[in-house]
């Protein structure tokens, strides 16, 4: 995994009617066309979206890339996105439906600094290649075990705040790892490849 400058991340879990593939295909395809106009927003940067075949939470994740916290706040986020910009005819049928932003730290965040193997510097680029999948280790509550190493953290900074603190494994070659007291882990395929604003 590389790294920019201090990330910050607008993710959004849900679940929606997936057991066919037409439920499949008609979410995605509305999902494509959501993407299409938050691509429009300045500061919308990337764009990615994720399943998770063994969850007990959410399945589905949308991962976007902002140039600042401040982009949520915008008059032209404002004016055309959040939970409400979500058509009722899809709306309705939503559920799980959680949103985290959240921010990579200075450093990046990593238990084991730069001796560590991984990142040291800056926040990590969570863009995910088709062929790769992307750890997700979620602290549920701030008395769970700390993140170990190897582990960047993502500190949640507003939306739901449903989880203490977010990490993600940097290095993808690593196994994943095993759950600590508090945490949730997850292995997220991507549902398509990287997205950019045209």
């Amino acid at each position: 995994m590389s790294v920019n400058e201090t990330a910050t991340y607008y993710m959004v879990e849900m679940d929606y009617p997936h057991e066919t593939a037409a439920q499949r295909e008609t979410f995605d395809a509305y999902y494509w066309r959501h993407i299409d106009m938050l691509l429009t927003i300045p500061g919308f940067m990337t764009a990615q979206r994720f399943h998770c075949a063994d969850t007990d939470r959410a399945p589905f994740l949308a991962l976007y890339r902002l140039s600042g916290p401040e982009v949520l706040t915008s008059e032209a986020y404002m004016s055309k996105a959040g939970r409400m910009s979500v058509h009722p005819d899809f709306r309705e049928y939503i559920s799980d439906w959680d949103r985290n932003l959240v921010q990579g730290s200075a450093d990046g965040g990593e238990k084991g600094g730069e001796e560590g193997g991984g990142a040291a510097k800056d926040g990590p680029d969570l863009a995910t290649a088709m062929d790769d999948t992307l750890v997700l280790i979620d602290r549920l509550t701030p008395e769970a075990a700390p993140l170990a190493d190897g582990i960047a953290a993502l500190d949640v900074i507003g939306l739901d705040r449903t989880i203490a603190q977010r990490g993600v494994v940097v290095d993808r070659t690593a196994a994943v790892p095993a759950p600590r007291e508090g945490w949730a882990v997850r292995v997220w395929q991507p549902i398509h490849a990287v997205r950019i604003p045209a």
